[in-house]
C-alpha cells in the first residue's frame, strides 16, 4: 500500500483541515467582537437582548442600551433605522458625543422639527 492511499494519512489530512478551520473563525469572531463601540443608544423601554443589523453594522441591545460599530451611514440614519426597530430612544451617542434633542426628536419620528426647519428657509 502507498503512502498516499493510507487511512491514516486521510484521518491526519481531516484533523488538521478541521483545526486550521476552527482557528480562522475563531480570530474573526475575536476580530469581530473587538470593534471599537461607535453608536450607543439608551432605550426609553427596556428590550429582551437581541442583534440588529442597521445599515451594515451590527447593534447588541439589552435592557435599555444597545450599542454598535461605526457603519458607512449617518449618524441620523442609524438612529432612525434603530428606533423604528427597537422603539423611541432616550438618547444616542456617536463616538462619545450626544445627538441634540432636535435630531433625537426626529429619530423617534417627531417630523415637526424638520417642517419647522423648512418653514424656517422661506
Amino acid at each position: 500500500m502507498l503512502l498516499s492511499q493510507s487511512p491514516l494519512r486521510n484521518i491526519f489530512m481531516l484533523f488538521v483541515a478541521m483545526l486550521v478551520t476552527t482557528v480562522i473563525f475563531t480570530a474573526s469572531a475575536a476580530d469581530a467582537r473587538s470593534k471599537p463601540v461607535a453608536y450607543t443608544a439608551e432605550l426609553q423601554q427596556p428590550v429582551e437582548a437581541s442583534r440588529h443589523i442597521i445599515k451594515g453594522t451590527v447593534m447588541h441591545c439589552a435592557g435599555t442600551e444597545c450599542k454598535g460599530a461605526k457603519s458607512g451611514s449617518s449618524v441620523k440614519t442609524v438612529c432612525a433605522r434603530l428606533s423604528r426597530k427597537v422603539g423611541p430612544l432616550a438618547s444616542f451617542t456617536y463616538k462619545g458625543e450626544a445627538v441634540d434633542t432636535e435630531a433625537l426628536a426626529q429619530c423617534n419620528g417627531d417630523k415637526k422639527g424638520s417642517k419647522q426647519r423648512i418653514a424656517n428657509r422661506k
